[in-house]
């Protein structure tokens, strides 16, 4: 999908896209053949919805709508319609305005100046060689894992993003940016009726984005995409599910990687009686010809990743043989449940059930409890802090700021390369003293002040989930999945990114699996599986899903950058250090990178920080380099 957007001044189309509106210094075109959900009445009104719409509330398109959507806002129909689109709604007094949906799952950049405003979902349509670039979400991009700016911004000054419940509103000649309040929730002391609650909720999530056509799931052995084939084999039964997964092969040295993860996919698909495709993730004889084959598409998203040429061959391998089906993942799931604190491995152990809870220990430093001690300065005293402080060495940590603690936790889960209560950003060596505080000031004040100064113990979670849709959420680990998606023709179904299992989770306790209590780790799902749909629970025991869960020195990274084909496609990248036409001395510690460079460049294989840090330089160059 691909639509631009010219507000102001006629532009002229390069004959790759229709219009589809031109009216008044007003253009719309893309590259759809077919709008399904385009709306006009005799008044002058115009509506587009360019994009999946999953739910109607009940109403089976959008067109059953028409007598009233038209008079709705662009606020009000973001909280009608769900899915991933864009809308464009112009007025008759010329009045147009412009935003994603309710969590901005669709990437909208735009460039203002004082003739026009253009929007496009393609950023290379807004770019040149002459872009200067922006430090902060160029810092962000190689600080933050997902190696891609935070949501409102791109890696170039001057061209920016819609967020999350942000409007754009063109009239009388000139434009406004405004963003609504998000709906946030205080937590509710769930009874056990609940559980049964969520079951429904999840498999309604599930029945809204399949298809009789049939349906597809990228698999993996976790709990989140076993729950979605299950669900779909309920729903739809056997003969309308199939499912995919990748073999990693990323080096010889290694061989496959995700040994335990194919073999226990193998078994729940066995288990459901669907058929399981195994697509090559080849990558110890094939690299440099992939970067050049989807280049384009990561300069076009801002897209770059080992997850993006994995997600890039799944769908390459549906699209082969796609006869319109939807296809399901189970990401989102992590961060909505546990906050991310799921397979954390926050503590390596050979016990699984341990590990499990150590990442509930974690989860409980961002949870209610654990922030009473943070408002009242106590923290410090805490068994568990201590506790997982102390297994850390040589780490700074952040003076408390008592006029905003708020702030600071907010801080050490979003703006943190390790998530953990007044982690300082003085740790990572890329910044320089005065760029790490300078992207700290610049993402406090864009993306956390709002919601520090109105956060309080009740409401925290609710937070938490708003904020994952401007960071974690849109990265590029996740983002991915839709724009490879995308480019092979299909739509990827993410069930865990629903309104209405959102507003469950926001509310849910503390003591459903997310702090110090007996109850697992995404505690309602594994309750669903036991007693509420069919599902071969006997069947996860044993390692999770790769090398590094029987030895925790192993990382995918080091066979990716050192060893797999890619390897020297890359040393010839960094070689010729045209980073240092981009990153600005100010902000980033030129020399130190120049270090972990030389030492790539002769072979010496790095480990811990040093290793990310070279990732992601690697990372962000293929993408403006």
């Amino acid at each position: 999908m691909r639509v631009k957007i010219t507000l102001g001044q006629d532009r002229v189309n390069d004959g790759s896209l229709t219009s589809i509106y031109s009216n008044n210094g007003i253009q719309i075109n893309t590259d759809l053949l077919d709008l399904p959900y385009k709306l006009n009445d005799n008044n002058g009104n115009h509506l587009y919805v360019i994009g999946k719409v999953v739910n109607l509330e009940g109403h089976s398109t959008v067109l059953e709508y028409e007598a009233t959507l038209l008079n709705k806002s662009v606020v009000e129909m973001n909280n009608i319609l769900e899915g991933a689109f864009i809308i464009i709604k112009i007025s008759n007094n010329n009045k147009c305005e412009i935003s994603c949906d309710k969590y901005a799952r669709s990437d909208l950049f735009y460039i203002c100046n004082e003739a026009f405003i253009e929007f496009s979902t393609d950023l290379s349509d807004l770019t040149t060689k002459s872009n200067n670039y922006n430090q902060v979400a160029i810092g962000h991009s190689l600080y933050i894992y997902g190696y891609r700016p935070a949501k409102q911004d791109t890696l170039y000054e001057g061209v920016a993003r819609l967020g999350v419940g942000e409007v754009a509103t063109w009239t009388n000649g000139k434009v406004e940016f405004e963003t609504t309040q998000p709906e946030i929730y205080s937590c509710v002391d769930y009874g056990e009726e609940k559980l049964v609650e969520y079951s429904e909720i999840f498999l309604s999530a599930i029945k809204k984005c399949s298809s009789d056509r049939g349906n597809i799931v990228y698999l993996s052995s976790g709990w989140d995409s076993t729950a979605i084939l299950g669900a779909l084999v309920k729903l739809h039964g056997s003969k309308n599910v199939r499912a995919i997964i990748g073999r990693m092969h990323y080096s010889e040295r290694a061989g496959i990687i995700n040994t335990f993860e194919l073999e226990r996919a193998k078994a729940v698909a066995n288990y459901y009686d669907v058929n399981l495709e195994v697509v090559e993730f080849d990558y110890y004889k094939r690299g440099p010809e992939l970067v050049e084959k989807y280049q384009p598409l990561m300069r076009s998203q801002m897209l770059s990743s080992m997850t993006f040429f994995n997600h890039a061959l799944l769908a390459e391998h549906i699209e082969a043989q796609y006869n319109g089906e939807a296809v399901f993942c189970g990401e989102i799931s992590d961060g909505v449940h546990n906050l991310g604190f799921s397979q954390f491995v926050t503590q390596f152990h050979p016990v699984q059930d341990f590990r499990e809870y150590s990442d509930k220990m974690a989860s409980y430093l961002f949870g209610p409890s654990f922030y009473k001690s943070i408002q009242a300065n106590t923290y410090e005293d805490d068994f568990v802090y201590r506790s997982l402080k102390n297994r850390q060495l040589d780490v700074k940590y952040d003076v408390y700021d008592k006029s905003d603690p708020s702030l600071q936790l907010l801080s050490s889960f979003f703006l943190r390369d390790n998530r953990f209560p007044m982690w300082s950003i003085l740790n990572n060596d890329m910044f320089t003293e005065y760029g790490g505080l300078k992207y700290e000031d610049e993402m406090q004040n864009k993306y956390l002040r709002n919601a520090a100064q109105n956060m309080n113990e009740d409401n925290l979670y609710s937070w938490y989930i708003h904020l994952y849709n401007s960071f974690h959420w849109q990265g590029g680990t996740v983002a991915t999945l839709n724009h490879t998606a995308n480019a092979n023709g299909f739509e990827i179904q993410l069930p865990f990114w629903d309104r209405e299992l959102h507003e469950f989770l926001s509310k849910m306790p503390e003591s459903w699996g997310r702090g110090l209590d007996f109850n697992r780790t995404k505690y309602p799902l594994k309750w669903m599986l036991q007693n509420y749909i069919d599902y071969p629970n006997h069947l996860q025991v044993g390692p999770h899903s790769y090398l590094y869960d029987v030895d925790h020195s192993f990382s995918h990274a080091a066979e990716f950058i050192y060893a797999s084909a890619f390897t020297s496609l890359f040393k010839d990248i960094v070689r010729k250090r045209k980073y240092r036409e981009i990153l600005l001395s100010d902000y980033f510690n030129l020399r130190y990178i120049d270090k972990i460079i030389d030492n790539y460049l002769i072979g010496q294989e790095a480990s811990g920080s040093e290793r990310n840090n070279l990732v992601a330089i690697i990372f962000l160059s293929l993408e403006i380099i």
